[in-house]
């Protein structure tokens, strides 16, 4: 019983003395009120701040068109200048290059557009006619953007140039199915001539149809309707356009060629009947395809295939929204950096370590009590903050608060223990703020908040992987902005970082205290 009561004493001064540092470090705190206010409101004005100035609306360029003189694409163009891409505003058009570069470079305008002369120079060369995108960015985001819509707009071009020729095509179709149109009446002559037994009459009807035939064959063999962009106007099987116009035609040939062998003298003409039946079969086939043609419109026929991008996620964001969790992390762990790493710098200024050592203190009683006092403080900010974030700001919150509350508390603990690292490693306030500002500097380029880590090599990620807020950043995007179960693996390697951190952190202090 006395053994019991002298442990539970010993328990009870361990506490003590633990607590004490505990409030003395909350007292100093709160004795500031300028930076209680700063540490709570200052955040969140700067997420507000961030949330309201930030636009999401793709930028417009002003663009001037550089035309030269005498170009054959010049009235095309003029009339194609409303198909623009919205990303583009038109500003004028010039055949000046010299007066476009220097409006370009005085920045009056954002992007200069060269066409070509004479394109059709180049297109006999089997070569692409070029236009010339030139801007004046040096941002490599920017610079891909400019690529990004001259990309766009050249594409725009190529549709608009290809349901121009589907359009002359469809024409062309039109002019095409009146041949058909005769070579089908020809055909239901020779049949019903041949049903009658008619010799004479159906040789003639077969003349006829032979020539008819021939018209369609030499439409057909300078490609004045074969386009490849036929290729929605299928048959009744699924083969596609071209060959099966071609196919149905070789059909005809064939079947002609059979009926141009006919012998008058034979008394039945049946199986000659059949054949010029099938060939109407064939003609009307025909005929259908190319109305299926002429009915698709032009963009359908020169884009055949759309895009439709889903998420899986459920849940639409603003920008603001997905970059709230790395700026929390940012945040947190920062404040809590700063703040354990000044306390035992001051500490050592003021001599209090001096006075450590005479009393009946550890350096795990201090270490420890320096952790409960920060960690109820920066935890209660914590939670204000959040509660600012998700219900001022409207940051959704999809997951679990447990896990969200655990997460931020393994932050702060590991953050907290490099905060205490950096005091006992710096010789002055000033020094423990720089080691601060380099791990900010370090989180803001390698926790995935200015990019995101796949576009890190490998040694580079090693950083990320040594920060606390690239866990945190992870983990509260998938509790928050997921609704997804933290990742347990991510959350023991933050677990593992506060208790080899602590340890070492411990044994530091108690060789400092002991030299002290």
């Amino acid at each position: 019983m006395t053994w019991l009561k002298a442990q539970l004493n010993s328990f009870y001064r361990v506490l003590i003395r633990t607590l004490a540092f505990t409030i003395k470090d909350i007292r100093n705190i709160l004795h500031q009120p300028r930076l209680v206010f700063s540490l709570i409101l200052g955040p969140f004005l700067i997420l507000l701040i961030f949330g309201l100035g930030y636009d999401q609306s793709s930028r417009v360029l002003d663009t001037l068109f550089v035309v030269p003189e005498g170009s054959e694409i010049a009235d095309r163009l003029q009339v194609n200048i409303e198909n623009l891409p919205a990303n583009l505003n038109y500003v004028g058009m010039t055949p000046d290059a010299d007066e476009a570069d220097r409006r370009l470079r005085r920045g009056d305008v954002d992007l200069v557009i060269v066409a070509p002369a004479r394109p059709s120079d180049e297109w006999r060369q089997n070569k692409q006619a070029r236009f010339t995108f030139y801007h004046n960015e040096i941002d490599p985001i920017e610079d891909t953007y400019v690529r990004v819509i001259g990309s766009r707009s050249i594409d725009e071009l190529n549709q608009i140039v290809l349901a121009a020729m589907a359009d002359q095509a469809k024409e062309d179709a039109a002019a095409y199915q009146e041949d058909l149109q005769a070579a089908r009446e020809q055909a239901t002559a020779v049949r019903q001539t041949l049903t009658r037994n008619d010799a004479a009459g159906a040789q003639q009807a077969i003349s006829g149809l032979q020539q008819d035939v021939d018209l369609l064959s030499l439409a057909a063999g300078t490609g004045i309707v074969l386009l490849s962009s036929l290729e929605p106007a299928a048959d009744a099987e699924g083969e596609t356009a071209v060959p099966a116009l071609l196919s149905r035609l070789e059909s005809v040939q064939q079947n002609l060629a059979t009926l141009g062998e006919l012998d008058p003298a034979q008394d039945n003409f049946s199986e000659e009947a059949e054949l010029a039946g099938r060939i109407e079969t064939d003609l009307d086939q025909m005929d259908e395809m190319l109305t299926t043609f002429r009915q698709t419109d032009s963009r359908v026929l020169v884009e055949p295939f759309a895009d439709e991008t889903l998420s899986i996620s459920g849940v639409a964001l603003d920008p603001t929204h997905f970059y709230v969790p790395a700026v929390l992390s940012l945040l947190l762990q920062h404040i809590a950096i700063t703040m354990a790493g000044l306390s035992i710098v001051r500490e050592q200024k003021e001599g209090t370590l001096e006075l450590f050592r005479a009393a009946p203190v550890s350096s795990f009683e201090t270490l420890l009590g320096k952790y409960l006092g920060f960690l109820l403080l920066i935890g209660v900010l914590a939670a204000v903050l959040t509660a600012l974030i998700i219900w001022g700001l409207g940051t959704p919150m999809l997951g679990s608060w447990e896990q969200l509350a655990i997460t931020q508390l393994l932050l702060l603990l590991v953050s907290f223990s490099i905060g205490f690292h950096v005091s006992l490693s710096a010789r002055s306030d000033s020094q423990a703020i720089q080691y601060s500002m380099i791990v900010l500097l370090a989180s803001i380029f390698f926790t995935g908040f200015f990019l995101p880590l796949y576009r890190l090599r490998p040694i580079a990620e090693v950083i990320s992987w040594l920060l606390p807020a690239t866990y945190s950043t992870l983990l509260l995007k998938d509790v928050m902005l997921r609704g997804q179960t933290a990742t347990a693996l991510l959350q023991g390697i933050l677990l593992l970082f506060f208790v080899g951190l602590f340890l070492l952190a411990w044994w530091r202090l108690y060789r400092r205290m002991r030299q002290e």
